[in-house]
């Protein structure tokens, strides 16, 4: 068996096409806490973003209520459990370990046989692969509207990176989209950064400043250039930047291994707010923050899979309103709303050319919204009455 490492070399540097190197890359965790170490969660990524991800537990949910309540209770246990599984292929639900077990046979054996299998991950594999050249895709279409939904859309990227025709289809058709910003929208870790950052100036720097949650309510939503000329007005750019990056680096260090009960608190209802907007919306983030922050976020929550897509100031060096105008372009989102706590988010939805959603439970006031929210749990009718009115 490979390792998960020599496998995605082999997908995304060996047999990926050329088309599609750079773009396209294969994703899979183990969830190290569980009891056994099998769990995990899979992904296909195209430009970063997930279009394909499933997971352990919805997996086996999806396969045991097959195999439980759907399928005839007279055939045997191998049979009716490996049925319940293809169905479940069908509906794109896998783990990190049937990547292991299709790829095992995809690399064993030719490339036709690969196009025709059974198992969906081994046919993904095949028409994302080099080998299967123009005139093999083009013979396919007449055969890609037996395939599962998320496989024809495989086919359809892979048309498109080609640059043949897609004969009417999209590859890929997303929902009305919500973007959240995050501080003061999806958490409060103002107590732990506050923290964090006085500890770094205290111990790395010569400045005797010292911060309170309140500066940082103040400071949250704002770019980093914005924040370090309110922390130091009196240091050149380049020096007070330095010190935010080092406040940066180490807030990150102290998020992802807080001192014991000391984790940033969610929302009320958070979870089942956000997994309920999911399977209506396409979710996505977009924050002024530094790279790595909303990754912080995301690995600490048990829904980051509900999130298709982020965005960054610290990646991309642009505004929130353009990161939020970035996803919109990245993700095909025709309709799309922010929110967000601050006046600063609702200048950026301006911005974008979008409706803001004011979470009022939040850190800031705002000018004007296109509705309030004075508790999180009141965002699905929102959304709904905002999409409406549109």
């Amino acid at each position: 068996m490979h390792t998960w490492s020599k496998i995605r070399q082999k997908l995304e540097q060996e047999y990926l096409a050329e088309s599609l190197r750079g773009h396209l890359t294969y994703f899979v965790t183990n969830y190290h806490k569980t009891h056994d170490r099998d769990e995990g969660r899979a992904a296909i990524r195209l430009d970063g973003c997930e279009i394909i991800k499933s997971n352990f537990f919805d997996h086996m949910n999806l396969v045991w209520d097959y195999y439980s309540n759907q399928l005839p209770k007279d055939t045997p246990y191998p049979e009716r459990w490996q049925q319940a599984k293809q169905i479940a292929f069908r509906a794109g639900e896998f783990y990190q370990k049937d990547f292991y077990r299709a790829f095992e046979i995809f690399d064993s054996q030719s490339i036709a046989e690969s196009l025709q299998s059974e198992n969906a991950l081994v046919r993904m594999f095949a028409l994302l692969d080099r080998r299967t050249g123009k005139r093999t895709l083009e013979k396919l279409r007449s055969t890609v509207g037996d395939l599962p939904e998320w496989l024809q859309m495989i086919y359809y990227i892979r048309l498109e990176a080609e640059h043949m025709p897609l004969a009417g289809k999209e590859p890929h058709q997303m929902k009305k989209a919500i973007l959240f910003d995050l501080d003061g929208t999806l958490w409060d870790s103002s107590e732990q950064v506050t923290h964090a950052w006085n500890k770094t100036i205290r111990e790395k720097t010569d400045r005797t400043e010292q911060f309170t949650v309140a500066d940082m309510h103040n400071f949250m939503g704002r770019t980093m250039e914005a924040i370090a000329a309110l922390m130091f007005p009196d240091l050149p750019d380049a020096d007070r930047i330095a010190i935010l990056n080092q406040c940066s680096e180490d807030e990150i260090d102290y998020l992802t291994h807080p001192e014991p009960g000391d984790e940033p608190p969610l929302f009320p209802g958070e979870e089942a707010i956000i997994r309920t907007l999911a399977k209506d919306y396409m979710l996505g983030i977009v924050s002024n923050c530094q790279e790595g922050y909303i990754e912080t976020y995301l690995g600490k929550v048990p829904f980051a899979d509900a999130f298709t897509d982020i965005e960054s100031a610290g990646r991309t060096g642009l505004s929130k309103g353009e990161n939020i105008r970035l996803v919109m372009e990245r993700q095909g989102i025709t309709d799309c709303i922010y929110v967000g706590d601050t006046q600063g988010d609702a200048d950026a939805a301006k911005q974008a050319g979008v409706p803001f959603i004011h979470a009022a439970y939040g850190f800031g006031k705002v000018d004007a919204c296109a509705a309030s929210l004075d508790d999180i749990r009141s965002l699905p009718e929102a959304v709904k009455t905002v999409f409406e009115r549109k």
